[in-house]
């Protein structure tokens, strides 16, 4: 008889052991001695924020190698205060402030390019490279087609300087282009071919930043001597430079005046807004 019951109270023991095994403790069951929790992809800003909470890392999975892990499975134990209850996000960082330009030159100040400056009007520019009867008339076409969507004011006109009688005047210069809006240049592009031969591009720099009146290269924004696409933001304009080709006999500069583009937007915007009012099923 004694036998019997001992054999009855063991399979009981083992039917509710075994129970207890195969179940999954509930989120909010306080006698699990582990929670767990998974984050993926996991970085170290994310760890640490976690482990600020008690958690620590208990099981990693996925990619290895240069990639790091996919997924990284968190543990925390029952005995710290904070078990069971839920770590908060992660805060958004704040947005940088944006950098003040470094460069107080004014539009009035912008660099010339042979007298060509921003500012100048169509007029002034097509008088320096003369037009007959029918290249007059695709300019003024062009033009006139700039005020309508969807340039809203804005063309652009590239001049291949050996077709004109003004070529002396740009020697050294393979070709120019300009960005117009409403009638006023506010973009000026000039390739420069052949140039002399140089090492780095900071030697050319050097010299374009003396004879254009600008800043020292070593106090542009992201300095660096061998930097191939330096830009600088002025008060007035912006100006850059494509040095990375200086190596095979040409470099090119670009100078904009970037005010117009909020304009051009506004205009883009409320020409949108119109559409939509008057559209009908």
């Amino acid at each position: 008889m004694k036998v019997r019951i001992c054999l009855a109270a063991l399979c009981f023991l083992i039917f509710n052991c075994s129970a207890a095994y195969g179940q999954t403790p509930k989120k909010d069951d306080r006698s699990a001695e582990w929670e767990y929790k998974q984050l993926s992809p996991p970085s170290d800003e994310l760890l640490n924020h976690y482990a600020k909470d008690g958690w620590e890392i208990a099981a990693a999975a996925g990619g290895g190698g240069d990639g790091g892990f996919y997924t990284v499975i968190l543990k925390r134990s029952k005995s710290h205060p904070l078990f069971g209850t839920q770590t908060a996000k992660m805060p958004k960082p704040e947005p940088p402030p944006p950098q003040k330009p470094t460069c107080r030159l004014t539009l009035a100040q912008a660099p010339v390019i042979r007298g060509l400056r921003l500012g100048m009007t169509s007029d002034e520019v097509f008088a320096i490279f003369p037009a007959n009867e029918r290249e007059e008339f695709d300019r003024a076409q062009k033009l006139k087609s700039a005020e309508l969507p969807p340039s809203y004011g804005y063309t652009g006109f590239q001049f291949g300087l050996s077709n004109y009688a003004t070529k002396d005047r740009f020697t050294g210069i393979g070709s120019i282009t300009f960005g117009l809006f409403d009638r006023k240049v506010v973009s000026i592009g000039a390739t420069y071919s052949p140039v002399p031969q140089f090492d780095r591009p900071v030697q050319l720099m050097e010299i374009i930043t003396k004879q254009f009146g600008l800043p020292e290269f070593k106090d542009w924004p992201g300095y660096n001597e061998y930097w191939g696409s330096p830009s600088l933001s002025c008060d007035g304009f912006t100006f850059q430079v494509d040095a990375s080709v200086a190596y095979n006999g040409y470099f090119s500069v670009s100078l904009t005046d970037p005010t117009h583009t909020k304009i051009m937007e506004d205009r883009k915007q409320a020409d949108r807004a119109k559409k939509r009012e008057g559209f009908k099923l």
